[in-house]
């Protein structure tokens, strides 16, 4: 919002400048009478017109600080990497998925929160009945190796602990998620936390997943760790990382023809786009 306000007064300034800085001049080497000249109310008038103009001309075609999405190139390889502001769950593609290690599928408020982009996935496309995603889960984790088994974690808690990192691909009625570990949970309170170290072993496990399952198709992924996970990373600097795995992983081994970070609408008035562009020129 600061660098909003801040563009619009530069703007605006700038406008009744460059009116002053024409006028000035066109008055004196014209001889007009000052009779017939602008009045103050015409010349502030113009001059805000000039700065708006400016205003929209720099913010979308210049600067790009009103741009909605921007894409990042590399020469040292050809996937399509967008940041976008959007809702995750329009998107074609896959979707990234922050869970907790013990991919707990209870939407109580406690164990998976009905705020977090893992329980509106849960309530959205399985209803509740997550039977079928447990099952999946399940499945897809079978040879993986446990940190450890939680045997007196009490119900509706699972009891396997999976490595920060780990992924699964689950789908349903044409939607395919790739649900990532990326959260510690406390075994008492319960509450959800991560590192910076977490962060970036659930992006390359997740990335690593998207490598062999994508086939091609988009990747999206959310602002991970910006939650309840609560690694207390700022948004911005978490873009930031988020970028850094995608170029490593993408130099490695191609990971998809698309990738797209998908930012909340709401992150508007603090992240911005042209910033990132231009670090990452």
């Amino acid at each position: 919002m600061k660098l909003l306000i801040q563009h619009i007064v530069q703007s605006l300034l700038g406008g009744v400048g460059l009116v002053w800085l024409f006028l000035e001049p066109y008055y004196g080497l014209m001889n007009i009478v000052p009779s017939k000249r602008i009045g103050f109310v015409g010349f502030l008038a113009i001059g805000i017109i000039c700065g708006v103009a400016w205003f929209l001309i720099d913010g979308l075609l210049v600067s790009g600080f009103l741009k909605r999405s921007i894409e990042i190139t590399s020469n040292a390889f050809d996937t399509s990497v967008k940041v976008l502001f959007g809702d995750l769950f329009a998107q074609d593609g896959l979707k990234a998925i922050s869970v907790n290690e013990f991919f707990d599928s209870t939407v109580d408020g406690d164990h998976v929160s009905e705020n977090s982009l893992h329980g509106v996935m849960l309530k959205t496309y399985w209803g509740g009945n997550t039977a079928d995603w447990d099952k999946q889960v399940m499945e897809e984790l079978k040879n993986t190796q446990l940190v450890d088994v939680m045997s007196n974690r009490p119900a509706p808690g699972k009891l396997n602990r999976y490595p920060i990192g780990t992924t699964a691909k689950i789908s349903t009625n044409g939607h395919d998620f790739l649900c990532v570990a990326i959260a510690r949970t406390d075994t008492i309170t319960l509450q959800a936390s991560a590192s910076s170290d977490d962060l970036n072993k659930a992006l390359r496990g997740l990335l690593s997943k998207a490598r062999i399952t994508c086939s091609g198709h988009a990747l999206n992924i959310p602002l991970m760790g910006s939650g309840l996970a609560r690694t207390g990373i700022k948004p911005n600097i978490i873009v930031d990382l988020i970028l850094l795995a995608i170029f490593e992983e993408s130099k490695q081994h191609k990971i998809t023809n698309e990738i797209r970070i998908i930012l909340p609408k709401n992150m508007r008035k603090i992240i911005d786009l042209s910033t990132i562009q231009k670090d990452w020129r």
